[in-house]
Formats: C-alpha cells, structure tokens, sequence
C-alpha cells in the first residue's frame, strides 16, 4: 500500500484490443502487472505439480506394497 501511495505519477494505459487509454497511478500498474504475474505464473505451475504429487503417492504405495510383499516373516515362538 506505501508503493502504491509513493508512487503516484500517472502512467498511461493502453488497452490493446479496444483502444482506449487511461491515466492510471505508476504504482497501481506495476502492482497490477505484479499481480497477473503472479497468477499466470500459478497457473501454469499447479497442473505441473499435481500431476508430480499424483505421481510421488503412487509411488509411495508401489514401494510400500513391495515392501510388504518382500517383508522376512514373523519370527515363530515355542
């Protein structure tokens, strides 16, 4: 919120599509800019790392089931 109050020089904004320009605070485009960083980095990051966390848990169970299977067996007692 300081950037943003500190930084109040106006920026011109075009907007591409449509044409239309507006004056808008520096701070609030760089936060902005920031922002959809931010989220289009997010984006295209969480499927990566779901589809790695499906992958570690299969994984897991396959090594667990080996595990079990190869296990020594209980020791008999008299």
């Amino acid at each position: 919120m300081i950037f943003l109050l500190s930084n109040r020089a106006a920026a011109l904004v075009s907007f591409w599509p449509f044409g239309q320009v507006a004056a808008w605070p520096l701070g609030a485009v760089v936060l902005v800019a920031l922002v959809l960083g931010f989220l289009l980095g997010l984006a295209f990051h969480l499927p990566h790392r779901f589809a790695l966390n499906r992958r570690a848990k299969r994984a897991e169970k396959r090594a667990a089931e080996l595990e079990a299977r190869n296990a020594p067996p209980p020791p008999v007692s008299f």
